[in-house]
C-alpha cells in the first residue's frame, strides 16, 4: 500500500508540473501571437479591405493575444490555489482547457489537418488530464 501511495504522489507531482508548464506556454503564447501582427499586416495590407474592418482585425488580433496571456495567468493562479487544496479554480481552468481542445479539434477539421492546430489539442489535453489527476481526490499537492 505504501508503494501505491508513493506512485500516486509522484503522479500528482508530474501532473502539477505539467499543469503549470501548460499554463505558462498558454500565457507566453500571447506574446508570440502578438508579435505575429507584422506577418498579418504583410498578408492583408495589400488588399482593399474596408478601413473599419481592417482596423478591427488588428483590435481582435491583439485582444486574442491578451486573452491568451490572461488565460496563462489564470492557470498559474489556479495551480497555486490547487496546491493549497482550494478546488474553486477548477471550473475556470477546465473551461480554458476545453476551449483549447475544442479550438484545436475544430481547427484541425476546418484547416484540413493543419499541424499547428494540433498544438491547441495538446495544450488543452495536457490541461484537462493534469487537472483531472490533481483533483481526483481531496488531497493537496505541493511541488
Amino acid at each position: 500500500m505504501a508503494r501505491h501511495g508513493k506512485s500516486v504522489t509522484m503522479l500528482k507531482k508530474i501532473a502539477s508540473v505539467a499543469f503549470l508548464l501548460d499554463g505558462l506556454v498558454i500565457g507566453l503564447g500571447g506574446f508570440g501571437h502578438g508579435s505575429e501582427a507584422a506577418t498579418l499586416h504583410a498578408a492583408i495590407d495589400r488588399f482593399p479591405i474596408d478601413p473599419d474592418m481592417h482596423s478591427m482585425i488588428y483590435v481582435v488580433w491583439y485582444f486574442l493575444s491578451g486573452c491568451m496571456f490572461v488565460f496563462g495567468l489564470t492557470l498559474a493562479w489556479a495551480w497555486w490555489r490547487l496546491r493549497a487544496g482550494d478546488r474553486r479554480p477548477v471550473f475556470a481552468a477546465a473551461l480554458i482547457g476545453a476551449l483549447y481542445l475544442a479550438t484545436g479539434v475544430l481547427g484541425l477539421i476546418y484547416r484540413d489537418g493543419d499541424p499547428f492546430m494540433g498544438f491547441f489539442v495538446a495544450l488543452g489535453t495536457v490541461n484537462l488530464l493534469s487537472l483531472y489527476v490533481l483533483t481526483a481526490d481531496r488531497t493537496s499537492i505541493r511541488t
